[in-house]
């Protein structure tokens, strides 16, 4: 089942070319590692504005995927120094979320469909 890691950024007013060049910086291939995401987006917030928070979606194929990538990500040396946070970066981390794909049939054929509590249709 697909996981999707959701990084959210604060980026220096001025600053988001220099983000950009560290994400390029990123996909260079001596950070190849022999899992790697299957899909990357990147998007802006533009309501309410300013625009200076960027998300960041990565798509693993499952769980064990994305552990092996952070894994790799965390021992690799140059990775840590590349997104080390400084007084000069570009970027704040704010909050990194992981989600998990929920399937269509998740309540089963025979199953009544199962919702949180108060956001039932009966």
């Amino acid at each position: 089942m697909s996981v999707i890691a959701v990084f959210e950024y604060e980026v220096k007013p001025g600053r988001l070319q220099d983000f950009l060049k560290k994400l390029a910086q990123a996909a260079e291939p001596r950070f190849n590692s022999p899992v790697m995401a299957k899909s990357v987006r990147m998007f802006r917030s533009t309501v309410p504005g300013p625009d200076h928070c960027v998300i960041l979606m990565i798509e693993y194929e499952d769980m064990a995927a994305y552990g092996a990538r952070t894994a790799f990500e965390n021992a690799n040396v140059e990775w840590r120094k590349l997104f080390e946070p400084t007084r000069d970066s570009p970027e704040t981390l704010i909050s990194v979320e992981l989600l998990t794909e929920l399937p269509p049939d998740v309540a089963g054929q025979d199953e009544p469909e199962r919702v949180p509590f108060g956001f039932r249709t009966q």
